[in-house]
């Protein structure tokens, strides 16, 4: 396009051959960025409606499993699954994908091994986490893994299940058996990429 009162070009194949150029450029770009991203990344937390948690994937930890919501009990206390192979989606926090809130997911840990969160400590800052819904795929990065005994964790309820904040991922299982009970929980904390 030309600006109002320039001259026009008269001698014709010049300027279509630059926007040709322009053209293959910005296709080879677009191809190029296709071919060199990570498998799997067909869609993203950005691009798909918020659903219910199906799937959780931590690539890092091996870990694969399907995700059912639960619910607190009586007493306030969100317990998982009580199939050790299954992760638990809090059905009051964000469903995934959602542009507010805390998305939080539990599993087991058993002390003796098997639990679906068992690694769930070995998570570094920077590992990815998928997590599955009937829309697609919401990606998320991890950003923390901390430990905080029970009274830590209770006191950093709101900040963990709190919905009045920007999207982030919360997984959350126990850990420090000490033969009767566990003593603290493992608590990973993950933006959306």
């Amino acid at each position: 396009m030309t600006a109002p009162g320039a001259p026009r070009s008269t001698t014709g194949g010049s300027a279509g051959s630059g926007a040709r150029l322009l053209v293959l450029a910005v296709a080879l770009t677009l191809a190029a960025l296709y071919l060199l991203r990570s498998p799997g990344d067909e869609a993203s937390g950005a691009s798909i409606a918020p659903a219910s948690p199906t799937r959780l994937v931590v690539p890092a930890l091996d870990l694969r499993s399907a995700v059912v919501p639960i619910e607190v009990d009586t007493a306030g206390v969100l317990y998982p699954p009580d199939d050790v192979d299954l992760v638990g989606w809090w059905k009051r926090s964000a469903e995934a994908g959602s542009r507010h809130g805390q998305t939080v997911l539990t599993g087991h840990t058993v002390s003796t091994g098997g639990g679906v969160m068992d690694r769930l400590g070995e998570l570094e800052p920077g590992d990815r986490i998928r997590v599955r819904t009937s829309e697609g795929v919401v990606r998320y990065r991890a950003t923390s893994t901390d430990v905080l005994s029970r009274a830590e964790l209770s006191a950093a309820s709101r900040e963990l299940f709190g919905q009045k904040r920007d999207p982030r991922l919360v997984l959350i299982t126990c850990t420090d058996w000490d033969g009767h009970q566990y003593e603290s929980n493992i608590v990973v904390l993950a933006d959306p990429v």
